[in-house]
């Protein structure tokens, strides 16, 4: 059955895991940025290399370099809020180092419960930018998240 991505969170850390699995990211300081508006799709896309053959008239093509996508984060204003500072300084730092984990919860009002899905990821962000100011528009701001390592999907522990 589809369902909607309400009930989503966006946790952050500062830090890269050791290794890039379950493990790495279970061991991070996590920090939960609120007001969260949209968080866009996570992964890594790969170019393709065309090889033709003259002979057969006919271009195949392999498989190239993997290249994380640049993701972008939207954020409702939530005064004093921990992770969007955490977020805002990551992103205007010269080295922006992050790791995210973004989680569907279960429980009552969209909390995070035993098994609920996550997806994580490490990188960068950068490009920090206030959202318009416009009478249709709110308060907030939008960074760029780029994935440098593939995703890890896992589920939240007990």
């Amino acid at each position: 059955m589809t369902t909607n991505d309400i009930g989503t969170s966006l946790y952050i850390a500062t830090a890269h895991p050791a290794t890039n699995d379950t493990t790495g990211f279970r061991a991070l300081t996590w920090v939960r940025v609120n007001g969260i508006v949209s968080v866009g799709a996570l992964g890594i896309t790969h170019a393709g290399i065309d090889i033709p053959d003259l002979g057969s008239g006919v271009e195949t093509q392999v498989k190239g370099m993997g290249r994380g996508q640049d993701t972008t984060i939207t954020i409702r204003a939530v005064a004093t809020d921990t992770g969007q500072g955490n977020l805002k300084t990551a992103a205007e730092d010269a080295e922006g180092v992050l790791s995210i984990k973004v989680v569907k919860g279960s429980g009552t009002g969209g909390a995070v419960a035993t098994g609920d899905p996550i997806e994580y990821a490490q990188g960068i962000v950068h490009s920090w930018v206030r959202l318009e100011r416009s009478a249709t528009s709110y308060e907030g701001f939008s960074a760029v998240f780029h994935a440098n390592q593939a995703t890890i999907l896992d589920t939240e522990p007990a």
